[in-house]
């Protein structure tokens, strides 16, 4: 693996890392507090940080030397998973429009559709 590489995989983890502890380590305590509380709902847990760190994952597998192809599929599928999980949720608890949580759900299908028959 390359300096490269190597420098592109620190940043793609540290920026937003770094970025989110910086804002965090800014606000004000009683705004810290509940962002603590909403990082502890079932749905920050089971569909938000699924999607980020699948991001994160997925960038790291194409960045590396070899383009690990595990690492490519396994940030792809945190990613759609957490997708899946917002937006049914949405759909589940009538949130939003119904038509918009269907729509993005059809995306999400035609998403891993297109990677499994594209890479």
């Amino acid at each position: 693996m390359s300096l490269i590489q190597v420098t592109y995989i620190v940043l793609i983890w540290t920026i937003p890392s770094m970025g989110s502890w910086y804002s965090f380590r800014k606000m004000e305590n009683e705004k810290q507090i509940k962002v603590i509380k909403e990082l502890r709902n079932p749905l920050c847990i089971l569909g938000i940080i699924p999607s980020f760190i699948g991001l994160l994952v997925y960038l790291t597998g194409s960045v590396a030397a070899s383009d690990i192809k595990v690492l490519r599929d396994l940030g792809i599928a945190l990613a759609l998973f957490g997708w899946f999980v917002i937006w049914g949720v949405g759909l589940i608890k009538g949130e939003g429009n119904t038509f918009k949580c269907i729509a993005m759900i059809l995306i999400g299908i035609s998403v891993l559709i297109a990677y499994i028959y594209l890479f």
